[in-house]
């Protein structure tokens, strides 16, 4: 595990480094991994987004059904996503101390926050499936300068979950972050984010 301490992030190719978001000075805990293979297999633009909570002992019938009913096909990239997301949503439990989550899985093609902001949440868990990571800021917030795009931004690659910090955890240093801006590019993305079960995020 590395830690950078301007940009409060701990950065790990093992899952282990998610239980780092404990730490009151890491604002964003990145677990680097390869992209997950199969995905050319699901025809992003026959999909609908699914937004639902579950217990975790229900998570994987609740997950099974949402993804049916969302257009996703019986092959083997669909197992292959369905696998990782309840991989996930496990660990994210594990490292928040919840027994249930909210799961959202979306196709993107705009730009969906595109400026950076942090989440009014306590935290946030993300992975992009398809298409171009999340990007942070690494160091000092400068987002608000009135300078255009910071000069510190970083970007997940594909594949890579992150847990970012919200202001309900720490109004003084949440993790900064924005979907990459992909429109009129023609790009998608598939991204899942989970959260833990409230009736408001943002």
């Amino acid at each position: 595990m590395t830690m950078t301490l301007a940009s409060q992030a701990v950065i790990a190719g093992n899952v282990e480094v998610l239980d780092g978001i404990r730490d009151e000075e890491v604002a964003i805990a990145i677990w680097e991994r390869a992209a997950l293979s199969g995905m050319s297999s699901i025809p992003l633009t026959d999909l609908r987004n699914i937004r639902f909570q579950s217990s975790l002992g229900d998570i994987a019938d609740d997950l099974q059904k949402a993804m049916s009913d969302a257009g996703y096909p019986d092959r083997i990239g669909s197992h292959i996503l369905l696998t990782d997301i309840l991989m996930l949503a496990n660990h994210f439990a594990l490292a928040m101390r919840t027994d249930s989550v909210e799961i959202r899985l979306e196709r993107i093609i705009n730009n969906a926050c595109k400026k950076f902001h942090a989440d009014y949440v306590t935290a946030r868990l993300i992975c992009t499936y398809v298409g171009q990571g999340t990007q942070w800021l690494d160091g000092k917030d400068d987002a608000d300068c009135g300078c255009g795009d910071p000069h510190n931004i970083r970007q997940l690659g594909t594949g890579d979950v992150a847990l970012f910090k919200g202001r309900l955890w720490s109004e003084k240093a949440p993790a900064i972050h924005r979907s990459p801006p992909i429109e009129g590019t023609n790009e998608e993305r598939l991204v899942l984010v989970i959260n833990p079960p409230s009736s408001r995020h943002q």
